[in-house]
């Protein structure tokens, strides 16, 4: 996916869309969740799910990431991190599913990836699990990072832009 695509979205949401659906048919996933922090409050964010058909019972699950989860060490760290199922359960910061551990989609392995925005901030995760064929590899965590860097670049257009049109609406 080049940044044409990501271009061609018009709104957050959309970009986070495009990203969740390329990032499962390009690395072949079976689930792929990618969340967007607004101004750093999780209780605010925006998200986008793709599941393929294996998990068409759970395509109605709509609870969303509070920033407690695993992958807020990729976020602050601000790096990819990728697990396999005994390293993920295994992990220190590892806690199910929380809250909504009933009704969450089961995982299989995990490959996340950061969305840096300017200063290196980090402003989002994208996120993998239950590889169609064996455990992620380096190969797809440096797919699934630059694919989160084009969707951070068009995350911050589209931020900067939305700051000018208010600036200009507000007047001098």
């Amino acid at each position: 996916m080049g940044s044409r695509m990501l271009d061609s979205a018009r709104s957050l949401a959309e970009v986070l869309q495009l990203v969740t659906e390329t990032a499962r048919e390009l690395i072949g996933a079976h689930q792929a969740a990618a969340s967007l922090a607004v101004g750093g409050d999780w209780a605010r964010a925006i998200h986008a799910v793709s599941l393929s058909e294996k998990y068409a019972a759970w395509r109605s699950y709509d609870q969303p990431p509070d920033g407690s989860g695993i992958y807020r060490l990729v976020c602050q760290l601000n790096r990819p991190m990728r697990l396999g199922q005994a390293e993920l359960e295994g992990h220190p910061a590892w806690r199910g599913f929380g809250k909504a551990a009933d009704r969450h989609p089961p995982m299989r392995g995990w490959l996340a990836a950061p969305f840096i925005g300017r200063g290196g901030r980090n402003v989002g995760v994208v996120q993998l699990s239950d590889k169609y064929e064996g455990d992620f590899t380096e190969k797809d965590e440096v797919a699934l990072t630059h694919l989160a860097r084009l969707a951070s670049l068009r995350i911050e257009n589209l931020r900067q832009s939305a700051r000018a049109n208010r600036r200009r609406s507000t007047g001098p």
